[in-house]
């Protein structure tokens, strides 16, 4: 799990209570240019199920339009819409710490070329600055 942590995903702690966390990334990223279409409340899911000992986790998930299109321009690339519109995820552990975590599109970029490289490198790094201020350095 340690290598796939490090290589696939990036986790770090809040500064913040988990709803002013939440609201927070919601906020900085339409503030950074990112639309954020909706969010999915993880825990009152698994509690409408029945499964109700966990702790919160909400995902909040940002699209970036023209990053977005110049990928799915391509039917090579179509795949990809699988990870579209990327998801931020804000849980509290079972040590009641507020952790945010997000793909680590700047590393995913690697494995590409041309407009798919910039638009997951630009997107990486602007998903990052939305998260300044909020989470641990």
């Amino acid at each position: 799990m340690y290598a796939m942590k490090t290589l696939m995903f990036k986790i770090s702690r809040s500064k913040h209570d988990f709803e002013q966390t939440v609201k927070m990334i919601r906020d900085s990223a339409i503030r950074v240019g990112w639309d954020v279409p909706w969010r999915f409340e993880l825990q009152q899911h698994y509690c409408e199920t029945g499964l109700s000992d966990m702790t919160k986790a909400v995902n909040v998930y940002l699209c970036n339009p023209k990053g977005g299109y110049d990928i799915m321009k391509s039917d090579v690339y179509k795949p990809m819409a699988v990870m579209m519109p990327t998801a931020v995820s804000i849980y509290e552990t079972n040590a009641a710490e507020i952790h945010v975590s997000r793909m680590n599109l700047g590393r995913m970029s690697l494995m590409f070329g041309g407009r798919v490289k910039e638009a997951l490198r630009d997107g990486g790094a602007n998903l990052e600055r939305a998260l300044e201020g909020i989470i641990e350095s």
